[in-house]
């Protein structure tokens, strides 16, 4: 296993087009898109047959996979099957920020760390409303086991690693053959890179891996099977196997006020990207009310089971926090403003327990629904 990573402008002659990067960093996700073209031209004798047998045809499924055990060695990837249209394989950004359920504002990673994968994916579809039927943790190594074989990866930049305090160049700019140990290195491990530049080798990594799962669909069953069912490899198979196959990351662009390398997605771009590539995963197609929930009862971890409650259900949860005081007796759900009773009527029904306000004097232009977790909430639900 590569120890560090460092993709850059080592080689003589390349510059890294920083104006790119601050100004057109979102780029990157059209770059990584084009990557799926025709994933089947890779061989002459297909499994053919195989690839077809195992398609998911007109159905709507989807996987979180993880891969690697938590921030400095992991990837995140969306496998979806949609009943029509092309499947998708979306690359999350591990540093991407995101409200984690019952935490706050973090990195997609970090929801890994707290409480491991089915955190980070309740964190996804908290974030793009999104229905996530199966979480697949993969540990370090499976990846390179599954492949089994040299194949090939085709970078934007050359790679190379910390050998011993020696730099060494392991991998060309380009298409280059590299062992599996390398290929999961590439994936999981940033190193100094620039996030975007992480991104592209994640996408070329994902190419790799599906143009093995083209040749032998096995790599998917070795891959997924063991710790996701046959249904996550079946996905994994949909996707390599599809001439329309989908390639892509969100959109995201640098996040500001935030540590370094974090990312952030661009408002402005992300609904019509979920709408076109995971329409058929979105739990409120029409929106959803933007939620806050406010612990008032002063018990550590006392939002978590209401956030996760409220996020299947289709809420956007925007804030986590303390109430301004500890003693509230009973939850309290306050819509904001007029528009919003109907939404808080069905947070509470939702809850089972609260009682309900109206706030039209002051309405926060935040968030449309509001929770204060009272003493209500019995503790092995908080």
């Amino acid at each position: 296993m590569i120890a560090s990573v460092v993709v850059g402008a080592l080689a003589a002659g390349m510059v890294l087009q920083w104006d790119w990067v601050r100004t057109r960093a979102v780029d990157a996700v059209d770059q990584v898109s084009r990557w799926s073209t025709r994933l089947r031209d890779t061989a002459a004798d297909l499994p053919e047959a195989e690839l077809e047998a195992r398609a998911l045809t007109g159905a709507s499924a989807s996987a979180l996979v993880v891969i690697g055990s938590g921030d400095g060695d992991a990837a995140f990837a969306l496998l979806a099957a949609a009943p029509s249209g092309p499947p998708a394989l979306i690359i999350l950004p591990q540093s991407m920020l995101l409200s984690v359920p019952g935490y706050g504002e973090f990195r997609l990673v970090d929801a890994l760390g707290f409480e491991g994968p089915d955190l980070a994916a309740l964190a996804v579809t908290n974030q793009f409303g999104i229905r996530i039927d199966r979480v697949v943790a993969v540990a370090a190594g499976a990846l390179a086991a599954a492949v089994d074989q040299p194949v090939t990866v085709d970078l934007a930049s050359p790679v190379f690693v910390d050998d011993g305090g020696t730099v060494r160049r392991v991998v060309d700019a380009g298409a280059s053959e590299v062992s599996p140990a390398v290929l999961e290195s590439l994936l999981v491990l940033q190193g100094e890179a620039d996030p975007f530049e992480w991104l592209q080798r994640q996408g070329a990594v994902w190419r790799a891996v599906l143009e093995a799962v083209v040749a032998r669909p096995a790599v998917a069953d070795r891959l997924l099977t063991a710790v996701g069912g046959s249904g996550a490899a079946d996905l994994l198979v949909t996707i390599a196997g599809r001439e329309d196959g989908v390639l892509a990351t969100v959109p995201v662009e640098r996040a500001e006020s935030a540590a370094p390398d974090s990312l952030a997605p661009v408002h402005d771009r992300i609904d019509a990207f979920m709408a076109e590539r995971l329409g058929h995963l979105l739990i409120r197609p029409g929106g959803r009310p933007r939620i806050e929930i406010l612990n008032g009862n002063g018990r550590v971890g006392a939002t978590r089971s209401v956030a996760e409650t409220l996020v299947r259900l289709g809420f956007h949860l925007v804030r986590t926090d303390n109430a301004d005081r500890f003693d509230y007796p009973a939850t309290l759900v306050i819509g904001q403003g007029q528009a919003n009773e109907g939404a808080a009527r069905e947070v509470a029904a939702a809850l089972g327990r609260g009682s309900l306000q109206l706030e039209v004097r002051a309405p926060s232009g935040v968030v449309d629904v509001s929770i204060i977790v009272g003493d209500d909430i019995p503790p092995e639900e908080g």
